[in-house]
C-alpha cells in the first residue's frame, strides 16, 4: 500500500496525503482499487489492439478519476477523447504555438489558470471568451488555444485531476460577431468536450459581465448539456468584482478583477511563455500520454 502511494507522489509533488483523502472520499479511489483499475484499463488497450499505447499510468488516472474510478465508464471517455480528437482536427492539428495565428492569441490571454486554488481547493480558469477580435481571429483558432493551455495545466499538476476546476468565464466586450461566431456546431464542440471527452470535473462554470441578450446563445449552450453540467452553470449581471471575490481568494484573484493577485499582463505574458516553451510536447502527441510529459 505504501508503495502505491509513494509512487503516485513521484508524479506530482502536490497529490499529497490529504488530497489522497479527498480522493477517497469524492472518488472512491483508494490504493487497491487505484492499482486494479490502471492494471484492467492496460489489458483492455492491450487485448483489444487499441492504438493507444501511449497512454501512461498518469494520463490513465486522469480518466479514471473523471469517471470515478467506473471502469466501463472510463474506457467509453478513453474512447471518446480520440474520436473527438480525430474528427475535430480544426482543434487538434497545426498546434504550433509559433504559428501568428496562434501566438496572437496567446498574446491575448484568453485563458488564464490562477495561482493557488480557491477554498475548496479547486483550480480557478479565467476565460476571457470575447476578448479576442471575431472579425480577425478564428473561434476554432481560440479554442485551440484554450485546449493547449488546458492540457498543459493538466500534465504540470495531476493534483487537479482530484480537486477538479472552476472556470470563470468574463464575457465584458462581447458583440455580434463573437455571437455569430458561436454557431451551434461550435457549441455543440465545445459542451461535448468539456462534459463527454475531456477527464476533467468541472465543479463550476461562473459566467460574468453577461448583457440580458446573452440568454438567447446560453439557452442554445443549456440543450447540449446534461442537467448536472446545467446545474453548475450560473450567469452572473451587475458588478463582476463583488461576485468573483466571494468565490476566489483575494491573493489569488487578479488586480483587474478586484484581488491582490498578479495582474492579467503578467498571467498572460507567464502562459503564453509555457505553451511556447513546450511547442515539441504540443507538436508530437504521438510520443506521450495527452497529460504526462514526454
Amino acid at each position: 500500500m505504501e508503495k502505491d502511494r509513494t509512487m503516485v507522489k513521484s508524479r506530482s509533488s502536490e497529490v499529497s496525503e490529504q488530497l489522497l483523502f479527498k480522493a477517497k472520499e469524492e472518488l472512491g479511489e483508494t490504493d487497491s482499487i487505484r492499482e486494479e483499475s490502471l492494471n484492467l484499463i492496460k489489458e483492455w488497450i492491450q487485448s483489444h489492439n487499441i492504438d493507444y499505447s501511449h497512454l501512461d499510468d498518469q494520463s490513465i488516472r486522469w480518466f479514471l478519476r473523471g469517471s470515478k474510478f467506473d471502469v466501463k465508464r472510463t474506457k467509453e471517455r478513453i474512447d471518446n477523447f480520440f474520436q473527438f480528437r480525430s474528427k475535430v482536427t480544426e482543434w487538434y492539428s497545426g498546434r504550433d504555438p509559433l504559428s501568428p495565428e496562434l501566438l496572437d492569441i496567446l498574446n491575448l490571454g484568453t485563458i488564464l489558470p490562477l495561482p493557488g486554488r480557491d477554498d475548496e481547493g479547486r483550480k480557478v480558469i479565467i476565460i476571457r471568451a470575447t476578448i479576442h477580435d471575431a472579425y480577425k481571429h478564428k473561434q476554432d483558432d481560440v479554442l485551440k488555444v484554450m485546449n493547449m493551455v488546458i492540457e498543459l495545466m493538466c500534465r504540470d499538476d495531476e493534483a487537479t485531476s482530484i480537486t477538479g476546476v472552476v472556470c470563470v468565464v468574463d464575457l465584458k466586450g462581447v458583440g455580434m460577431g463573437h455571437a455569430m461566431q458561436m454557431t451551434p456546431s461550435v457549441i455543440r464542440k465545445a459542451v461535448s468536450s468539456w462534459q463527454d471527452v475531456n477527464p476533467i470535473r468541472t465543479k463550476g462554470m461562473h459566467y460574468i459581465n453577461t448583457p440580458l441578450n446573452v440568454h438567447v446563445v446560453m439557452n442554445i449552450f443549456r440543450t447540449f448539456m446534461k442537467e448536472k453540467l446545467r446545474r453548475r452553470l450560473h450567469l452572473h449581471r451587475g458588478d463582476s468584482k463583488k461576485v468573483l471575490t466571494s468565490l476566489i481568494p483575494c491573493d489569488n484573484l487578479p488586480k483587474e478583477y478586484g484581488g491582490n493577485g498578479p495582474t492579467i499582463d503578467f498571467l498572460t505574458t507567464k502562459w503564453k511563455d509555457r505553451v511556447v516553451e513546450n511547442r515539441d510536447w504540443f507538436m508530437n502527441p504521438e510520443k506521450h500520454g495527452p497529460f504526462s510529459p514526454f
